[in-house]
């Protein structure tokens, strides 16, 4: 039998190229070596994260499909952002590089493996054509915004967004090569997506646990999960969801049956239960129409396989019925009864975004480049301007720049003191105007503070340095233990008032009464590293819509392309469960339900998202190429 691509499955490697051999090599120790650089550098246990690494790397090398399967786990689910501050760079961004450098080596795709054929070679190139015109274009771009620390006020923000894309992009080979050899590609994608959910929910019922009530679900306490990228508000934990759980409905293809139903339906049970807590009307809405669209998929595919069909939908009416009753609950029925006036917040934020946008031709057709709205905000619009940050120098060392526009607050997770005051110290100055400055550790994560301690300090002579000392009681931060030991974490962090100033800020120490330090990198030598900025005013990041976020930043040619691709995924989706393939319907579930997300939220600004995103775009792509006539009673792909 042949595979999806004409070649038969299993078919030999084809004779050593030593000029490719030696390319692949190259290509791999360059990807190691700067997985080694990035880990060096990392701020947070770089010795357990190269340990996770290695141990990654020798299962890779023992069985290459895993992939497949640990990455749609670590994409979501392991995130060091929290504690690292690092925007750019992630803890997951290590283990694509060591995906690309043993898969080189021990794996190779062949050369027709590199790219799909036909009209998913044509969309593929025209999008990743318009991307990189964004990329250029935001590099480039004539916004002359002043330097900045802020990763969403920088040129190279443009990189940032485009790396979802880009590592999507690298791993298709090894996911075409899969499918070309076991045919099994997308199913262990859609296994290992499962997994993440689970992952995902695990760190969702802890932050429950601590925060709120695992099972109160009318409290109204919005998770964030392990999406550090929410640090300026964002609906990407439910985007996530949205996308996972149609792909769940791989899980079936697993042996016995009635395990693969088992794991279906817990995944279910999993993923459904972190949608609710979201709380986020769209994610509800995106949720129910991507099982919708993924439960008639599955009845078709079923009919065509002759296999039972009501057994298989029950997971799928779980999570739409669920969603349907969390909808009526109390935090969620208030959240309902205001979306009249929310969205009336959302289209002015839409028109104060597109108020920014150069006119013109070009502008319309190309965009204003990748990662450049919010430098547009800042220096073109009298509403919703980003804060900003910046490292300095002069003759005694670093300071941090602080221009605060929304609630904005810059903070660092510490650990607490058995018992005793906390003391503040550090020197500050406003710089034009007299200014206060804020002091509060409250335990946190990221969206909601709760059991604070603040002080204050007045700033009343403008560009003079003014010691600052503090005492605050670290007496119940942190609250009971959960299970004798994991507790609430806690974050240190400054603010200024009032708003549209900018106050300085240098030798930030936080001590116990032993005189311990409990804070790293208090005189900003290294950066921001540690520091994880986040800001209560979520319009002022984003147009809440992915769509228009797209014209801006891409223009018509972008917004095409990414809707030629999405399109043709859903389409490769759909062709694979007319033939009677279940996954057909995971994917196309998945890519229409995350499409519906785009529609009220800018859900590619998180880049970790967005690989998953297009990981499973590529999977439809791979199945529209598929043309075999495969007989009724064929065992689904």
């Amino acid at each position: 039998a042949r595979s999806s691509f004409g070649f038969r499955t299993g078919d030999s490697p084809p004779p050593p190229n030593p000029i490719a051999k030696t390319a692949r090599i190259a290509g791999a120790v360059l990807c190691l070596a700067l997985t080694a650089f990035g880990v060096a550098r990392f701020p947070v246990v770089p010795e357990i994260v190269a340990a996770i690494l290695a141990a990654y790397a020798g299962l890779l090398w023992y069985r290459p499909a895993a992939f497949l399967l640990i990455l749609p786990v670590v994409l979501p689910a392991f995130d060091l952002g929290l504690w690292s501050g690092w925007m750019m760079i992630g803890a997951p961004d290590f283990f694509i590089l060591t995906t690309l450098a043993i898969l080189m080596v021990r794996t190779p795709p062949r050369l027709a493996d590199l790219l799909p054929t036909g009209l998913s070679r044509i969309v593929l190139l025209a999008f990743a054509a318009s991307w990189l015109l964004a990329v250029v274009t935001g590099l480039t771009s004539a916004l002359d915004a002043p330097a900045s620390d802020n990763a969403f006020l920088r040129p190279d923000n443009a990189l940032r967004l485009a790396k979802g894309f880009v590592e999507a992009l690298v791993l298709l080979p090894f996911l075409r090569q899969r499918e070309r050899t076991h045919a099994d590609a997308v199913s262990l994608l859609g296994w290992g997506m499962a997994a993440g959910i689970a992952a995902v929910t695990a760190v969702v019922m802890t932050e429950r646990a601590l925060f709120a009530d695992i099972l109160d679900f009318t409290a109204g306490y919005r998770v964030a999960g392990p999406f550090s990228s929410m640090r300026v508000g964002g609906g990407h934990i439910g985007a996530y969801i949205v996308l996972a759980l149609p792909m769940a409905l791989c899980l079936p293809r697993l042996h016995p049956r009635w395990l693969a139903m088992g794991l279906l339906l817990l995944t279910c049970l999993l993923g459904g239960y972190t949608l609710i807590v979201t709380f986020a009307r769209t994610a509800y809405l995106a949720g129910l129409i991507a099982m919708g669209v993924a439960g008639f998929g599955w009845l078709w595919a079923s009919r065509r396989q002759h296999r039972p069909v009501v057994l298989g939908l029950i997971p799928v009416l779980l999570v739409l019925v669920s969603l349907a009753a969390a909808a009526s609950l109390g935090g969620m029925r208030d959240r309902m009864a205001d979306s009249a006036k929310d969205f009336d917040t959302r289209r002015a934020n839409w028109d104060a975004g597109l108020a920014v946008r150069d006119t013109g031709v070009l502008p319309a057709m190309f965009g204003m480049g990748l990662g450049t709205y919010q430098r547009a905000m800042l220096l073109r619009s009298p509403v919703n301007r980003p804060s900003d940050i910046v490292i300095r120098g002069d003759g005694q060392g670093a300071y941090l720049s602080m221009l605060v526009q929304s609630p904005f607050f810059l903070g660092q997770k510490i650990p607490l003191p058995a018992a005793g005051d906390l003391h503040v110290t550090l020197r500050a100055r406003a710089l034009d105007d007299p200014a206060t400055l804020q002091v509060l550790i409250c335990d946190k994560v990221l969206l909601y503070s709760d059991r604070c301690r603040s002080d204050s300090a007045g700033l009343n002579v403008p560009g003079v340095w003014q010691p600052v000392a503090m005492a605050l009681p670290s007496a119940g931060l942190g609250g009971e233990p959960l299970l004798g030991w994991l507790r609430r974490p806690v974050e240190f962090s400054l603010s200024a008032s009032p708003l549209g100033h900018r106050v300085e800020i240098r030798d930030v120490r936080l001590a116990d009464d032993a005189g311990n330090s409990l804070l790293a990198n208090g005189d900003f030598t290294n950066g921001l590293d540690r520091w994880l900025f986040t800001d209560d005013s979520h319009i002022s990041w984003r147009m809440l819509n992915e769509y228009l976020m797209l014209w801006f930043q891409t223009g018509t040619v972008g917004v095409a392309a990414f809707l030629a691709l999405a399109g043709l995924a859903v389409a490769g989706g759909v062709r694979a469960t007319w033939r009677g393939a279940v996954t057909g319907a995971a994917v196309a579930g998945s890519v229409v339900g995350f499409l519906v997300s785009a529609m009220f939220d800018n859900v590619l600004e998180a880049p970790r998202l967005a690989t998953l995103f297009f990981l499973v775009c590529l999977c439809g792509l791979v199945q529209w190429e598929d043309r075999r006539h495969r007989p009724r009673l064929a065992d689904p792909r």
